[in-house]
């Protein structure tokens, strides 16, 4: 049976349980979930190929119950997948900064006057008084949360510097790694004036991180002149999010009616 059938008669049965447990009518739920009959049982019996979420939900809170709808990627929940490839962006970021002769911490807490929250990444070159504090994320969502919320960040991160036992930082900058995505790259190119002080990018960025000291030259910036830095990051194959191999991907929608 295909999965969309065996989805369809979950649901359906689903509904009809709930519906007689209430002692309803078809016509019943379907006046209180401002929906046709026809739908309801359509829904019932396990034909929903056509039917919105939207309907569903519906007849779901007329239930008293609710609806969850899940993505999975090869069977796995994406929210663990999201979460793993976050974790690969941290680890790649530490190694990228020890070996470049950063210090380098992951999740990093701070909490000044209500301003509280973790920074992903906090990398000090001690040579050149220069703190990173770096974003990590998989996918972007809410461009003017996400660059709102690193201010913050960056605004706390040389007391969340000395907070470590680091010395005091003399410049503090921002930094976005992102997972390298089609979907990632078009938010970034579409909002130019709001990514505008990430100045230094992909390989530039990569040469600078190992001597933020170096004199500008060609292809090359001097440290006073980058305002931040954005890195599109690949993720490893296993973690199936952004890896370019072709990846069977399935969607499963997993309906609580309890």
């Amino acid at each position: 049976m295909h999965d969309e059938s065996v989805l369809g008669q979950r649901v359906g049965r689903g509904v009809r349980f709930l519906r007689i447990r209430a002692g309803w009518r078809q016509s019943d739920l379907a006046r209180r979930a401002g929906i046709s009959r026809e739908l309801v049982s359509r829904i019932e019996r396990g034909l929903v190929e056509t039917v919105t979420v939207g309907s569903v939900r519906r007849l779901a809170e007329a239930l008293g119950s609710s609806l969850a709808v899940d993505i999975r990627l090869c069977g796995e929940h994406l929210d663990r997948l999201v979460d793993a490839g976050h974790a690969a962006l941290q680890e790649a970021g530490v190694h990228r900064l020890r070996t470049d002769g950063w210090r380098a911490e992951v999740e990093v807490s701070f909490n000044h006057y209500g301003d509280r929250g973790r920074i992903d990444l906090l990398g000090l070159h001690e040579p050149s008084g220069i703190l990173l504090v770096v974003e990590v994320k998989t996918r972007i969502v809410d461009v003017q949360d996400m660059l709102g919320r690193l201010d913050v960040k960056v605004r706390l991160g040389a007391q969340a510097a000395v907070s470590q036992g680091w010395p005091r930082p003399r410049r503090v900058l921002p930094c976005l790694v992102v997972a390298d995505t089609r979907s990632a790259r078009r938010i970034v190119a579409s909002h130019p004036e709001l990514f505008a002080r990430f100045n230094l990018r992909g390989r530039a960025a990569s040469r600078w991180l190992s001597d933020p000291e170096a004199p500008g030259g060609p292809g090359s910036t001097a440290a006073a002149a980058v305002t931040g830095l954005l890195l599109f990051e690949k993720l490893p194959d296993s973690h199936g999010v952004t890896t370019k191999r072709a990846v069977r991907r399935r969607k499963v929608t997993r309906v609580d009616l309890a």
